[in-house]
């Protein structure tokens, strides 16, 4: 029997058990890639994900068999061969969980590993690889006032204050006076869980004057109607008239959430999604592993209502000139700022970028190269935290790092007309945390 002769007989087999009504024994043997995690991530853009992927290799008969309110199957063939991709939706923690069990080869988290989480999984390699982390969309929370509140800014540490109860009218804002209204979606949510994650450090909100709403348009409804008001919404919630968004700092400067803040990561509030697989996938793993980085999953991230993470036009950096420091000035006159900011994995002995950085920088490389950019250039600046026993530190960490970047695009045939190091000028966010080290060690790309 000839190979196309034996793949049609498989088909016909295969037809046949679902037509005898047998497909568990079809089920069991499918190949199956198993992806679980957050909910956040498995209800809309995983699924979406998965079945362009499938079409992309030339699946056919790709269909979703829920399985549980959890657990979604994409069934899939070709060339008479089946395929499922399970995904289960049960939460970020068991799906890492399952991750470091291998009960599954991916997992999809709406936040990173904690320190209790890479313990576990230490067997599994290094998590801040590019080879391991996979950064697919972003989200994240934007605070929305009324369009004549003199409220412009709010710092974390202020709308921590306010979830907690602790701030609840516009005088402790250090503008105006009187009750903040504050406006939220439902309660059992994947917005509610990041800011609990990221703001309120696992408590649930209990302002005496919140206001709930059966999702996050009429939240902003609420704000358009009320100058006394105040919600959170996702990033991704198209804003009504009436109403505009605050810039977030964090004891630094402030960002606002436009596409420059979101996708540089420096607003404050951003939610990357991420895949996350070990150091040994298998060829299947790692082929969606890979296409979710790719112009075309991004368009399907895009689609979904999503951050998508292609290169794109530069932005406005978001701050006016006047207000940048005159080193700062000069080291971007006359650019425009690319909508990223590159942050080193200084903990790793495998990779001097993070996952998100290191992908980044490909897709600045491959959009350089495009036609319509020849013969332009990249100012790169890089910052520094402060050290408060050496003043020459910060600014010799600043260039070297700075340095790192402009020889990885030089090799790869990108000009720089322009590097330099400003140090701890320009700080996101003050303190000499891990977290604060993280924003502010950073390199942006300017364009000339």
């Amino acid at each position: 029997m000839t190979g196309t002769m034996a793949r049609a007989a498989l088909a016909v087999l295969g037809l046949a058990l679902l037509a005898t009504g047998s497909p568990a024994r079809a089920q069991d043997d499918a190949e199956r890639l198993r992806i679980h995690g957050s909910n956040s991530i498995g209800t809309t853009l995983m699924p979406a994900l998965v079945e362009d992927w499938l079409a992309s290799m030339e699946y056919r008969q790709v269909r979703r068999v829920p399985r549980t309110p959890a657990l979604m199957e994409i069934h899939a063939e070709r060339d008479g061969m089946p395929l499922v991709v399970e995904i289960g939706k049960q939460g970020a923690t068991p799906g890492f969980a399952a991750l470091v069990r291998g009960d599954a080869e991916l997992a999809m988290l709406a936040r990173q590993p904690d320190a209790r989480e890479r313990d576990a999984g230490w067997q599994l390699g290094d998590l801040a690889s590019p080879d391991q982390e996979f950064v697919m969309a972003l989200n994240g929370a934007t605070v929305v006032v009324h369009r004549d509140s003199p409220l412009h800014r709010i710092d974390l540490a202020q709308l921590r204050a306010l979830l907690d109860g602790r701030v609840d009218d516009w005088s402790q804002l250090g503008r105006g006076a009187g009750a903040v209204r504050l406006q939220l979606g439902p309660e059992r949510a994947g917005l509610e869980d990041f800011l609990r994650e990221r703001v309120t450090a696992g408590r649930a909100p209990r302002n005496a004057h919140l206001q709930r709403h059966p999702d996050l348009r009429a939240a902003l409804r609420a704000v358009a109607r009320d100058p006394g008001a105040l919600a959170i919404v996702e990033l991704t919630t198209p804003l009504p008239g009436g109403v505009r968004a605050l810039g977030v700092c964090v004891g630094g400067i402030a960002v606002a959430p436009g596409a420059g803040g979101v996708r540089s990561r420096d607003y404050p509030l951003v939610r990357p999604y991420t895949l996350y697989g070990g150091q040994v996938m298998s060829a299947l793993g790692r082929s969606f592993a890979l296409y979710t980085v790719t112009p075309r999953a991004q368009a399907v991230v895009r689609a979904t209502g999503l951050v998508a993470l292609d290169m794109a036009a530069p932005v406005d950096p978001g701050a006016a000139p006047e207000r940048m420091p005159a080193e700062y000035r000069d080291a971007v006159a006359g650019a425009v700022r690319l909508p990223l900011a590159l942050r080193f994995n200084l903990g790793s002995l495998t990779t001097i970028y993070d996952g998100y950085s290191a992908q980044q920088l490909e897709r600045v490389v491959a959009w350089m190269k495009r036609p319509e950019n020849r013969g332009r250039s990249l100012s790169v600046v890089g910052f520094a935290s402060e050290d408060p026993g050496n003043r020459l530190f910060a600014t010799m960490t600043s260039n070297n790092r700075a340095d790192i970047v402009v020889a990885y695009l030089v090799e790869r045939g990108i000009p720089v007309q322009r590097s330099r190091g400003l140090g701890a000028l320009q700080p996101l966010a003050a303190g000499d945390d891990e977290r604060a080290r993280r924003r502010n060690e950073r390199v942006e790309l300017w364009l000339l």
